[in-house]
């Protein structure tokens, strides 16, 4: 079982630089909070960067599951909470919810994390002081599923990217979040305006660097109640780094 204390939360005030056009705050800044509470609670447990570094090891996200029933407004105060639900060998599984300020439930997000050696990036398995400092329980090691994303099977959209050098984070490569931004660039105009982003979903295959140029290529796919968008990102030897899915209504 999670153990109750290591549930943790956050409030987060909605500034003007993370909202979109209808002063909703953008899926990037909820994710960037997202990735924001993972470290809170990291250092918190005395668990965060500093340990990672001395240990030379890493947090790599794998895969994002997030769901926004409704967006907060500019300059509300929504609560950000967020658990370690479990682990298996070389995974680790997060849930997160953020709740607005009637504590009514908005959005919700499953993640898939991998810990890595920093010396040989490798995957490496998930010690049992990790999962002790999480509250996780040595039998808890059931997973969330995170279905797979379909690949693209024509494109309709494309547009190519510069890695800059404030892409990068603490561990010298792309923040997770920066895909996100590149495949939502590649969305149709009158879609971003006109529709909700509902669903996101995410799978991180490999690591980009600085100075590199990705491409990001996009279906379009229209049904009656819905717009799905399905993004490949590339890099310039055609290696696939991300798989992306929007679910717009």
């Amino acid at each position: 079982m999670i153990n109750s204390l290591k549930v943790i939360d956050r409030d987060y005030t909605i500034h003007y630089y993370e909202v979109d056009i209808h002063k909703k705050v953008l899926m990037t800044s909820i994710m960037n909070y997202f990735e924001d509470m993972a470290m809170y609670q990291s250092e918190r447990l005395n668990i965060g960067i500093d340990y990672l570094s001395v240990n030379k090891i890493a947090w790599v996200l794998y895969k994002w599951d997030i769901t926004m029933n409704s967006y907060p407004l500019l300059n509300e105060i929504i609560k950000v909470k967020t658990f370690a639900y479990s682990s298996n060998k070389f995974f680790a599984y997060r849930k997160y919810e953020i709740f607005d300020t009637n504590n009514n439930m908005v959005g919700q997000a499953n993640s898939v994390w991998i810990l890595i050696n920093t010396d040989r990036r490798r995957p490496m398995r998930i010690t049992k002081d990790i999962n002790e400092a999480y509250g996780i329980d040595a039998n808890n090691n059931a997973p969330i599923d995170i279905e797979n994303i379909l690949s693209i099977s024509k494109v309709d959209r494309e547009k190519s990217f510069d890695v800059r050098y404030s892409d990068i984070d603490t561990n010298m490569h792309v923040n997770n979040v920066k895909y996100a931004a590149w495949a939502l660039e590649t969305v149709p105009k009158d879609i971003v305006v006109n529709y909700e982003l509902r669903n996101i979903k995410v799978t991180y295959e490999k690591e980009t660097t600085y100075g590199e140029i990705i491409k990001v290529s996009t279906q379009v796919i229209k049904e009656v109640d819905k717009t799905i968008c399905r993004h490949r990102i590339i890099n310039e030897k055609g290696v696939e780094l991300t798989l992306l899915e929007s679910i717009w209504v």
